[in-house]
């Protein structure tokens, strides 16, 4: 099974109503990745609050952006090519619960109303960093991504753009499964088994 970090730019922090603007996704430990930005579904112009935060602009979005059906669909394909054999993918984010993972899902609710075939939810192993750092380092003032990486000496620069966050993220999802073999005292190494991870996110006392 193939691990997939994920990091969306969005045009605000509401699941339901707001848009993607960036898309990045890269298979762990490998150097596949996708990556593009989207002009908004809603045609909406973001906030100068976003642009601050993400260096995007209107006029990028605007220049470079794909259309939001394209983007989409382009992401689908690439998430079945990169499968190879395995019937299932393991999806990492941060806050995925709470957040990128409610934006995929409404990305493959939308390619079903476009007639396109999406890549299945229940073929999807979900992975929360956050969760599982709260697991694993519990306690701390702050979980977030950022801060996270900067315990770990982990090079957070552009930040806050979707590929360096994937970038960034990868390096932690890594650390985070090495503690977890160290409190699990196991001897197969955990970021083999997503499935183990999941469960011992959601099931683990």
């Amino acid at each position: 099974m193939k691990t997939i970090i994920l990091d969306y730019e969005t045009s605000g922090l509401n699941t339901y109503h707001d848009d993607i603007i960036e898309i990045a996704m890269k298979v762990l430990g490998s150097e596949e990745k996708f990556t593009c930005l989207l002009k908004p579904k809603s045609n909406e112009c973001i906030s100068e609050t976003i642009t601050t935060l993400t260096g995007i602009t209107n006029e990028i979005l605007a220049r470079k952006g794909l259309p939001w059906s394209e983007a989409y669909q382009q992401m689908n394909a690439w998430l079945f090519s990169v499968k190879g054999d395995s019937d299932t993918l393991a999806i990492v984010a941060h806050n995925g619960e709470s957040f990128d993972f409610i934006f995929l899902k409404r990305m493959f609710s939308d390619l079903r109303k476009l007639s396109i075939k999406p890549f299945p939810v229940q073929k999807i192993v979900f992975i929360d960093t956050l969760l599982l750092s709260k697991k694993l380092i519990p306690k701390r003032t702050s979980y977030r991504q950022n801060t996270l990486c900067q315990q770990y000496n982990i090079n957070v620069e552009g930040s806050h753009r979707a590929l360096n966050d994937v970038i960034a993220l990868e390096q932690l999802y890594v650390v985070l499964t090495e503690k977890l073999n160290e409190d699990l005292n196991k001897r197969r190494k955990p970021i083999e088994y997503p499935q183990m991870i999941h469960d011992y996110i959601h099931f683990k006392n």
